[in-house]
């Protein structure tokens, strides 16, 4: 979000109220504030917000990565100087994909490292959620550049190299560009093919209905999918003892209320109450 704000020279301190508190760090004061350069600001972006925190060693491997397609020869390091020109040219949401990949990957080789029922409860979690950004990814890209020859390699650079598709799935995976191909990639893993085929029906609908057909109501999109899979994966594991995945899914659960609400509300605001249920995913629901 602090990037975005740099990129369209808009003061950072705009964004305040916006900013999740559990990424606020003791640097921010010093981007926050009125005093701070919008113009010249990356210098100040590049080494607070982006080495002095955790998530510095994934972007200091975004930036090499992404100077590197136009100079192929290795580099020990990105100059503050190249930082401005190279984030100016990069898409921010492949941005985000890429440091969300290389922080699961990182998160599943520490929560293996601790070994006992917490890798089991968490690895099992975290792999879940890998092959869910594959299919994302996969899905998202489809009619668009990114399914394209050239493109190829962006695309699949997103997906993260752990998880149940992981490696042959993925593999498979690497190569489609159409419908017919993900199904084909997809027909062994019976879970991923059903939600496959549940997406595109919504989009088959969604389709329809810009030409006057009927609702897409009764069909959901993937992320809608992802989330009530998702929720489901994090219910069970409170099933399990004496592990650290329990704070891990009571946060993600807690996350998925806070969409709860959010879609309530906004349908309460447009007058379209009817439609509250079309995306609530139900957390911790009986069970008959």
């Amino acid at each position: 979000m602090i990037i975005q704000g740099v990129l369209n020279n808009k003061a950072p301190i705009e964004l305040q109220e916006k900013v999740h508190p559990l990424g606020v760090f003791e640097g921010m004061k010093v981007i926050m504030s009125e005093t701070f350069d919008v113009q010249g600001g990356f210098d100040d972006v590049y080494r607070i917000f982006l080495v002095d925190t955790p998530i510095g060693p994934y972007f200091e491997e975004y930036l090499r990565d992404a100077d590197r397609e136009k100079d192929e020869m290795s580099r020990a390091g990105v100059e503050t100087s190249q930082v401005s020109g190279i984030l100016t040219k990069q898409d921010l949401e492949i941005m985000k994909a890429t440091l969300k990949k290389a922080w699961l990957e990182d998160f599943n080789e520490f929560c293996q490292g601790l070994g006992g029922t917490t890798a089991e409860v968490m690895g099992h979690m975290l792999k879940m959620e890998a092959d869910f950004r594959v299919l994302l990814v996969t899905l998202n890209a489809l009619n668009t550049n990114m399914s394209t020859e050239s493109k190829l390699q962006d695309r699949n650079a997103l997906y993260p190299s752990f998880g149940y598709l992981y490696p042959e799935g993925t593999k498979e995976l690497r190569k489609v560009w159409n419908d017919t191909t993900v199904r084909a990639a997809l027909e062994p893993y019976t879970k991923y093919l059903s939600l496959f085929d549940q997406v595109k029906q919504f989009y088959e609908a969604e389709t329809s209905v810009t030409e006057g057909g009927k609702s897409v109501g009764q069909f959901q999109s993937i992320e809608d999918l992802i989330y009530a899979e998702n929720v489901h994966m994090y219910e069970m594991a409170f099933e399990q003892q004496y592990h650290f995945g329990v704070f891990y899914a009571w946060v993600k659960l807690k996350e998925q209320e806070i969409r709860n609400v959010r879609w309530i509300a906004n349908m309460v605001i447009l007058g379209t109450k009817e439609h509250i249920d079309d995306t609530i995913v139900p957390i911790f629901q009986a069970r008959l």
